[in-house]
């Protein structure tokens, strides 16, 4: 095979290779948050949003829980840190969907998707407007 022949097919290697990874990557889920106990805080059935003040994966987790009208308690580590280490909250932003008996029904990492989130709600027995 001549030298040009050799680099095309080397490319062309590289390039599937890249593009294999790429689609890998594409299939790694979020890390999922260990469970947790969440106790007094907002009512029940209701949805929980840890956040913290520099966080803008939580700027966009707000939006997105307010453009599907969905009420919410937000806990921010700055002003609640107390509430992070009871509950071995370990990352943010953190959407939790709590039932009437406080059971965590649904822990989103990051901006929580919306047909996930609706199961939850559901599951929870919360109403969406």
């Amino acid at each position: 095979m001549s030298d040009p022949v050799v680099r095309a097919v080397i490319v062309l290697v590289l390039m599937a290779v890249a593009i294999l990874l790429g689609l890998a990557a594409r299939k790694v889920q979020k890390p999922v948050h260990p469970a947790i106990t969440v106790g007094d805080v907002g009512s029940r059935p209701g949805v929980v949003l840890f956040t913290s003040t520099d966080c803008s994966n939580c700027r966009d987790a707000i939006a997105a829980l307010e453009a599907q009208s969905i009420d919410f308690r937000e806990v921010t580590y700055e002003l609640e840190p107390q509430r992070f280490e009871s509950w071995a909250v370990l990352a943010v932003p953190l959407t939790v969907v709590v039932d009437v008996a406080g059971t965590a029904v649904g822990t989103f990492s990051g901006v929580p998707h919306q047909r996930e989130l609706a199961r939850a709600l559901q599951e929870a027995g919360i109403d969406q407007r």
